[in-house]
């Protein structure tokens, strides 16, 4: 459940910066202080980034190490897929 919260904020970071009041605001139903620690957590992680502007927070996307757990993932699947493939090919070339 949590889980879910925090890939939410990641989601509407991904569509720009967003003031900590703005993502209160997407979480009514949890508060101020839950949306508070879910934004720790992912600064903690690494995963956004916090610029503070007067009384402002300014809460960022981190796009390195999403796209490094990203890549990571997409190269393992494209490598089994290769495998298959030339599995496949191997197949269809010994067929009569």
């Amino acid at each position: 459940m949590c889980e879910s919260k925090r890939r939410q904020i990641i989601d509407a970071l991904a569509e720009g910066p967003k003031s900590t009041g703005e993502i209160i605001d997407l979480f009514p139903s949890i508060g101020r202080t839950g949306v508070m620690k879910h934004i720790g957590i992912l600064e903690d992680a690494d995963l956004i980034i916090v610029r503070r502007e007067g009384r402002t927070r300014w809460n960022y996307l981190n796009p390195k190490p999403l796209g490094q757990v990203c890549s990571g993932w997409v190269d393992k699947h494209v490598a089994g897929i290769a495998a298959s493939v030339a599995r496949l090919k191997r197949l269809a070339e010994k067929a009569p």
